[in-house]
């Protein structure tokens, strides 16, 4: 699946559109000097340090306990940031029929402070996907594979989490975009859904969740959020007694 040089307005202008779904889908074009590259986070381990540091901070300030399990900062560390990259990308998608296209190096991130994160993008292709299987590939393509894979990778190398939970985190952040998403814009629930369903079928996320009887999204892994005290378990958690 090619990249197609589709006019920069156009991009920018689904980008913008995507921003109006909520917080989590708004993006700046232009980066401030102290923000961090995408390519940083999972090559600079003194980036991704910084990042579970600033999450470690708020875990304990909001539920403060003795200690806070590193996993448990690792993984909630690697859920916000992947939430944070695929949401106005999504929203894009679903909004104008085209996924935008960049290197990672062009994707910066302000790394303190509470989700979500400041992000800015700046697309330089994009390629048209006009039913959810075409949107589900291009998605693995162009951004699962190059940008969020060597995260998750980066986030194993700093500690030791299970690669299962962290698929599972991925899948939870898309599915919370499309949820999201849906939500905002009723008349996107649907393809939002179908969306979520191709990725489930196959490609890297196929069986890292399924949907419950009355069609919500269930994961098969649980991000830890549950091992802070009073946290309960969140709402597509395995742990979830609707499961």
């Amino acid at each position: 699946m090619t990249a197609l040089p589709f006019g920069h307005q156009r991009v920018d202008r689904s980008l913008a559109a995507a921003g109006a779904l909520g917080p989590f889908f708004r993006v700046d074009d232009h980066p401030s000097p102290d923000w961090t590259s995408w390519a940083a986070l999972s090559t600079d381990p003194k980036a991704l340090r910084f990042r579970t540091e600033e999450v470690h901070a708020a875990l304990a300030a909001w539920k403060p306990v003795p200690d806070i399990e590193p996993a448990v900062v690792a993984s909630l560390t690697h859920l916000g940031l992947v939430a944070r990259l695929v949401s106005p990308l999504l929203g894009a998608a679903l909004l104008s029929g085209v996924l935008p296209v960049t290197p990672v190096e062009n994707v910066h991130v302000h790394l303190t402070g509470a989700n979500p994160l400041p992000l800015a993008l700046s697309a330089t292709s994009a390629v048209a996907v006009g039913s959810a299987e075409e949107l589900a590939d291009a998605l693995h393509l162009h951004w699962l594979t190059p940008a969020v894979r060597p995260l998750t990778a980066a986030v194993r190398a700093v500690c030791s989490v299970s690669p299962r939970l962290l698929d599972g985190n991925v899948t939870s952040a898309v599915a919370g975009a499309l949820r999201m998403a849906g939500v905002a814009r009723p008349e996107l629930a649907a393809r939002a859904d179908a969306v979520l369903d191709a990725l489930l079928r196959s490609g890297p996320l196929e069986g890292t969740g399924r949907r419950r009887e009355d069609g919500s999204f269930v994961r098969r892994s649980c991000c830890l959020c549950y091992r802070l005290p009073d946290a309960g378990t969140c709402g597509d958690c395995i742990l979830d007694a609707r499961r």
